[in-house]
């Protein structure tokens, strides 16, 4: 008797979905950890870096960050509680244009926005919106 193993069909289309992901991989897994970290530091450095300036940014009254500076300035307040809680315990969905995290705080829902470039990825805004 053959002592080697056999695959099923489900378990054969179970290891080629593993295969087609992995190889399917745009960075996303590996930036997002960094970007966990920089949020929960508070580095506004490492959150913008390669980010386009001017950003969308809907928080309230605020419509948009001018600039890195401004970023670091405001860190605290454009980094709200409820934004380091969702940035540090969801996991983003894929969307056509990078990937974003949702979720609800003050009567609003709340969207962070990231983009693949130069390579990578990046912050590409806050939207704001009813629940």
């Amino acid at each position: 008797m053959c002592a080697c193993w056999r695959i099923g069909p489900s378990s054969a289309i179970v290891l080629l979905m593993a295969a087609v992901l992995s190889a399917a991989d745009d960075g996303f897994v590996k930036w997002w950890p960094r970007f966990q970290a920089a949020v929960k530091s508070g580095d506004p450095q490492a959150i913008a870096a390669g980010a386009s300036f001017p950003m969308p940014w809907e928080l309230g009254p605020v419509r948009e960050v001018a600039s890195q500076d401004e970023l670091a300035r405001h860190f605290d307040s454009l980094f709200t509680a409820d934004m380091k809680r969702a940035v540090a315990t969801q996991k983003p969905a894929k969307i056509p244009e990078g990937y974003m995290i949702t979720w609800k705080a003050r009567g609003n829902e709340y969207s962070l926005y990231f983009h693949p470039a130069r390579g990578g990825f990046v912050l590409a805004g806050l939207s704001e919106g009813p629940p």
